[in-house]
């Protein structure tokens, strides 16, 4: 009972970190001069993607303890903690670790963020630090896909597409929103400078 429990508690986790990660690079896409609609549906989109954290984190902080509590495989409360260290699956149960780790310090950074975002230079530490949610989630998805036994069944193959798809899709239109902000200023200058001969 316990092995299927934390089978679940893991991949809920990576699916609501999937949510959290797709939505933190939805909420923070480039607009030049956001509509009132606009800034109503980006704290809508701030509070999903908190609340699909702090889901995130409680789901992982389950599966964590459930699979230490079970006998199917000896993970102890060591190897858990320490990177690659298991006996059973140590990478894939290290890349794991590394990805709790990741969430941890995306989580205190987003809790803290309006003490630490008090200038320009501190808001772009913050946004550095705040990336880490990339490498752990990726480092979640790593873990799932070689340490999961369900890995390879139909359910859990689409559960993984659909993740990777999510995340691809919302870094691609940030992306993209990105290098269209930063081109603006420059098409601004040459539309001005053919208008004025």
């Amino acid at each position: 009972m316990i092995w299927y429990l934390a089978r679940a508690t893991g991949m809920v986790a990576l699916i609501a970190f999937t949510a959290s990660t797709a939505m933190g690079a939805l909420a923070s896409r480039h607009r030049a001069r956001p509509t009132e609609r606009q800034l109503d549906r980006r704290f809508l989109v701030q509070v999903a993607h908190r609340s699909a954290a702090v889901l995130g984190l409680t789901t992982l902080l389950a599966h964590a303890v459930l699979i230490v509590l079970d006998v199917y495989v000896d993970v102890s409360l060591t190897s858990t903690v320490v990177p690659f260290t298991a006996g059973y699956r140590p990478l894939a149960l290290g890349l794991g670790t590394l990805a709790v780790y990741a969430f941890v310090v995306v989580a205190v950074s987003g809790a803290a963020r309006g003490r630490l975002a008090t200038s320009a230079r501190a808001t772009r530490t913050w946004r550095r630090v705040h990336l880490a949610a990339y490498a752990g989630w990726a480092a979640a998805m790593a873990h799932g896909i070689l340490a999961g036994t369900d890995t390879g069944a139909s359910w859990t193959t689409a559960i993984y597409a659909a993740c990777g798809l999510a995340v691809a899709v919302a870094v691609g239109l940030r992306l993209r929103d990105h290098a269209t902000a930063r081109r603006a200023p420059l098409t601004t200058a040459r539309t001005l400078v053919r208008s004025h001969p």
